[in-house]
């Protein structure tokens, strides 16, 4: 996870460590330094298809199949997920 395609630049890589997964600004300065977004499995996984290149709809889409629930429930969680990025400062989507 965390590779950058033309579609959606990003300055944002995930990395997994110590049980969850963490966002990290790759272009940040460090002052003032701004700690890394953690979150989880599902998280990790919209972010991916994200920086695949894939809207929402395919994102939902996906999701329902691998984690086996319906695409409303995995659209509530990528609208949850959009507005936890926002509020911690994140707007690369």
């Amino acid at each position: 996870m965390g590779n950058l395609n033309e579609k959606n630049p990003s300055p944002y890589q995930m990395r997994y460590a110590a049980g969850l997964y963490w966002l990290l600004d790759m272009e940040q300065s460090g002052v003032p330094y701004r700690k890394p977004f953690a979150t989880n499995e599902v998280g990790a996984r919209i972010w991916e298809l994200f920086e695949q290149g894939e809207d929402e709809e395919k994102i939902a889409e996906v999701l329902s199949i691998e984690y086996q629930v319906s695409r409303e429930e995995i659209r509530e969680d990528i609208a949850q997920f959009r507005l936890q990025l926002e509020q911690y400062g994140i707007t690369a989507w």
